[in-house]
């Protein structure tokens, strides 16, 4: 009797726990009204802070006319897509990195982030020292930092098994006041930093807008670009969802987001912007140009897996990870061939073997070696490619 009433008290513990959430499903936003759903205090003024991905907006170009928008050495049109990864996401720093030493990265127009890539992206819009301090944010990146002390039964519970906001501070002291500025400096340059989530209850792909924010006179734009940075690298399980305030009718509701990767591994055109009637407007001769960084894999490497739950959800979501950035970038193929765009990619090939030497999600070592080998990858001259693996 006295088992049975251990294991009521135990049940009973878990359940208000689990029911303690101070988000409540009555106050997200609903099936009827999610899409219409503005930002809190966005008065709309310009260009938009953020849009779906399956909604096409007219800011960038609109009755044969652009806005002031940045072009490469006033050549080219130029877009960055930069894919999520996790702990891969050290390769595409060592990739950025390798090509601003070498002088062949570009002054890009235009930006865009999934995931770990979110992160990555706005040290490439802002550029300079600021880039160059990106191995220092990214090769210090560890478990303790971004996750704290684990708690599975959390992660049943409540909403993750990392500590709650760790992702959140280690974002807010990246990604300081002044870099924000840098930011909405060159949003005013006619440049263009786009940072993907998903709104998890309805799997779509939200585009914000980071410039127009850090630009805005929202009073909370450097927290909402923040909880940005935070939903797009939110794992559900591993991270906890960010939660904005919106408004529709007057009625105060809020949304959850999380992991943009859950909606796509990388995107280029949100929206299905026409980069090349963009550029042809802009009175370019040469086609757009769009280089992708994969931070990972375009190919499952072949691997004996134990008969085992976790080991085989493991490889499960791996391939399925693999298999939808590989998608992915046939996809973007495929629009660049249509829309006349120049497309390369970089992504780590079969010749990178090294495996972690722990169990940490962001493994020190591996994050180390995977950034020296995109890093040599550009000094070989071997970084990018047009055709995926067989």
């Amino acid at each position: 009797m006295k088992k049975i009433n251990h294991l009521l008290i135990i049940s009973m513990s878990l359940l208000v726990v689990a029911c303690s959430t101070q988000h409540r499903i009555e106050q997200r936003t609903t099936e009827q009204n999610y899409q219409h759903a503005t930002i809190l205090h966005d008065q709309n003024q310009g260009e938009p802070i953020r849009f779906w991905a399956s909604q096409q907006p007219d800011f960038l170009y609109q009755n044969s006319r652009t806005t002031n928008l940045h072009v490469d050495h006033q050549t080219q049109f130029s877009i960055l897509a930069l894919s999520g990864g996790g702990a891969n996401g050290a390769f595409g720093a060592g990739v950025l990195v390798g090509l601003h030493e070498k002088g062949q990265l570009p002054d890009y127009s235009v930006i865009t982030g999934i995931s770990v890539g979110g992160l990555l992206a706005p040290f490439v819009f802002v550029g300079g020292e600021t880039l160059e301090a990106l191995p220092s944010v990214i090769l210090n990146i560890n478990d303790k930092t971004l996750i704290g002390k684990k708690n599975f039964i959390n992660a049943l519970t409540k909403d993750a098994f990392s500590q709650k906001d760790k992702m959140l501070t280690f974002i807010k002291n990246t990604y300081s006041d002044q870099m924000i500025e840098e930011i909405a400096a060159q949003h005013r340059n006619g440049k263009r930093l786009f940072i993907g989530t998903t709104h998890f209850d309805s799997g779509e792909l939200m585009v914000w807008n980071i410039g127009a924010i850090a630009n805005s006179e929202l009073p909370q734009r450097v927290l909402l670009i923040h909880q940005v940075l935070a939903a797009t690298t939110a794992i559900p399980g591993v991270f906890p969802p960010q939660f904005f305030d919106v408004n529709d009718n007057n009625e105060q509701l809020e949304e959850m987001h999380v992991d943009g990767g859950l909606a796509t591994q990388v995107f280029f055109n949100p929206a299905n912007f026409d980069y090349y009637k963009l550029s042809q407007s802009l009175g370019l001769t040469r086609s757009p140009r769009l280089d992708v960084i994969r931070n990972g894999k375009l190919k499952s490497s072949y691997q004996a897996v134990a008969d085992k739950g976790i080991p085989l959800i493991t490889k499960s979501l791996s391939s399925l990870t693999t298999l939808q950035a590989r998608g992915d970038i046939y996809r973007m193929k495929y629009l660049s061939e249509i829309e006349n765009i120049d497309m390369q990619f970089a992504y780590i090939d079969k010749d990178f073997s090294d495996q972690k030497k722990s169990r940490d999600l962001f493994d020190s070592h591996y994050m180390k070696v995977i950034y020296q080998y995109g890093y040599n990858k550009v000094v070989a001259g071997e970084l990018w490619q047009t055709e995926l693996p067989m």
